[in-house]
């Protein structure tokens, strides 16, 4: 019964409504013929021969007794007008051809003539049911038939797209569309569901984007008030001392290296912002390239980077001998932001340990340094720019994480017991 109920309910839209319609027809036949065989019956009751005609006659006896009876008359089929007839009963022939009898006609009548006023309304009220029914049957079955079809298929799908609709044109997306039937009308509604989470995510991934942005320009605006706080007193002091004679030219050499550094920081931060943003504009350009032979290439380069700083570069790699679908530049960007970041900070290796599990490319790299700090852990997922004690801002971290989103993936950051550990997975 359970089968059947969603057989009906998950039936497309055209086969539901031809087996509702034939189903009301069948009905609807069924329903007249039963009305019409009852008012025949009925009909039958009250007129059990309706094209009987009966005559009413006197007889007059030789005697001259004169007697009157109401007989059943039956038409020769061959004779139009009054013809040689038979009159009687239910004993047979009640009116010979007797010597001397006399009869005379006195009056005609069909048999609904002789019915009382009730039963000849009630009679021709039967008559008027058994040709009006049908029409009437029909027209309630259609009208029965449209609205199970507007309940059963129309109604709720319509209500819920209705309501989707308002909810977002009042920019509200935190809603769900959900309506259990496999006809059309599921489908449309399926499909506005996937549309709705599409533009959630979307949304959701602007709304980040901007709320990264403007952390970012929070973060370099308080990161810019050191350097120009100490610009504003160089400046203010070098005015005094110009002013009074009463600075040195040591004390001005010095002030003016100082205020070099200050101003190359400044470049720093706002040439950090502009590879920020161009990395957001990056494009992405994936191509099917061995896993392994990808592997190879970037390793290889990045061990002269290691080379160069007298760090031993360790790499595993847990690839099949397979292709993959990614954009070989972005990765090896994405790699030598990281790498360089740990060559800054490891001791005597760096290890990179590649694998490929579900679709999904899982680059580690680890060294052995003295880990990330609280705070870049504090910011873990965010595009901040972080400053580290040497004045180096966390713009590789930054970088990579943007290439990682940009390529379907993430970048997580960790400490080990031997150091720092970021953990890179892209979508290929």
């Amino acid at each position: 019964m359970e089968t059947l109920k969603n057989k009906w309910n998950n039936m497309p839209l055209r086969r539901f409504f031809i087996t509702t319609v034939c189903i009301s027809i069948v009905i609807v036949a069924i329903l007249s013929a039963l009305i019409i065989s009852c008012c025949t019956s009925f009909r039958r009751w009250l007129l059990p021969d309706p094209n009987a005609v009966y005559l009413t006659v006197e007889e007059t006896n030789s005697d001259g007794v004169v007697t009157r009876g109401t007989y059943l008359l039956k038409y020769d089929e061959d004779v139009s007008s009054l013809p040689s007839l038979q009159m009687e009963d239910d004993n047979g022939p009640i009116i010979e051809k007797i010597e001397g009898l006399k009869y005379s006609v006195q009056k005609i009548q069909k048999s609904f003539d002789t019915l009382t006023p009730k039963r000849k309304l009630a009679y021709k009220i039967a008559g008027v049911t058994m040709v009006a029914a049908p029409a009437v049957l029909a027209f309630a079955g259609i009208i029965l038939c449209s609205m199970v079809f507007y309940r059963r298929k129309l109604k709720e799908p319509l209500k819920l797209m209705a309501d989707a609709t308002k909810q977002i044109a009042n920019q509200n997306l935190d809603f769900e569309i959900s309506y259990n039937c496999s006809d059309e009308l599921g489908d449309l509604c399926r499909s506005f569901e996937n549309m709705r989470t599409a533009l959630w995510e979307n949304n959701k991934a602007m709304w980040n984007m901007l709320e990264e942005r403007r952390l970012m320009q929070a973060s370099v605006a308080h990161d810019l008030r050191n350097p120009i706080a100490i610009i504003e007193g160089y400046t203010e002091y070098l005015d005094e001392g110009l002013k009074s004679g009463n600075i040195s030219m040591e004390k001005t050499a010095h002030i003016v290296q100082n205020l070099n550094v200050a101003a190359k920081r400044l470049e720093q931060y706002t040439e950090s912002v502009r590879l920020l943003n161009q990395s957001e504009d990056t494009p992405l350009n994936r191509k099917l390239i061995s896993a392994l032979e990808l592997a190879d290439n970037i390793t290889e380069d990045l061990s002269l980077l290691a080379e160069q700083n007298k760090i031993t570069l360790h790499v595993q790699k847990k690839l099949p001998d397979k292709e993959i679908n990614v954009d070989s530049t972005v990765l090896y960007r994405i790699l030598e932001n990281i790498i360089n970041n740990a060559l800054r900070y490891a001791k005597q290796k760096i290890c990179i340990d590649f694998s490929l599990t579900d679709g999904w490319l899982n680059v580690e790299v680890s060294d052995d340094g003295d880990g990330f700090s609280h705070e870049i852990l504090k910011r873990e997922g965010k595009n901040l720019l972080i400053s580290g004690q040497d004045g180096h801002m966390g713009i590789g971290l930054s970088i990579s994480r943007l290439l990682c989103r940009k390529h379907g993936g993430g970048l997580k950051l960790s400490n080990t017991s031997n150091g720092a550990c970021v953990k890179i997975f892209l979508l290929v």
